[in-house]
């Protein structure tokens, strides 16, 4: 075999590695979205969701540290809350809208860095300071919107 053979069959197989996670990753999220749905629906009215992004995945929450479990699950948004439904394990953090500090793009949080952009979450919880950071379709869409409800123009 020569080498250019070797070549090729080892692109051959890292074309079908990437293939095969790509469609496993799109039936693990098709599977989420029925459970995940669900439970967003037992809390929220359809009339109460200005955003929601089921693909969303949590990058931890900072007082938990770096040792956390970190997934993937929905994001809700309503004129009150910020509302987190984490798939595996199954677990929820809401925060309030009115406790949020500060919101900002980032590309790491608790030592992940990503070349994606994340939405961080910094606010107030029993008079503490927490963040916790995002990756979802559109941070900035959610940014604006969020910046919008907090400053009462949406």
């Amino acid at each position: 075999m020569t080498s250019l053979e070797i070549i090729g069959l080892v692109v051959v197989g890292v074309v079908f590695v990437l293939l095969i996670l790509s469609a496993m990753s799109k039936f693990f999220l098709h599977i989420m979205k029925g459970p995940l749905e669900a439970r967003i629906a037992s809390h929220y009215g359809q009339d109460e969701i200005l955003l929601k992004d089921l693909k969303a995945n949590s990058f931890g929450v900072e007082s938990a540290g770096v040792w956390q479990l970190r997934g993937n699950g929905g994001l809700v948004l309503t004129g009150k809350n910020l509302h987190f439904f984490m798939f595996v394990p199954k677990s929820d953090l809401c925060v309030l809208l009115d406790t949020i500090t500060e919101l900002t793009i980032t590309k790491s949080h608790l030592g992940k860095t990503t070349p994606y952009d994340l939405l961080k979450v910094h606010y107030c919880d029993e008079g503490t300071m927490d963040s916790i950071a995002w990756y979802l379709t559109d941070p900035r869409a959610w940014k604006l919107r969020i910046e919008g409800l907090k400053a009462g123009t949406n």
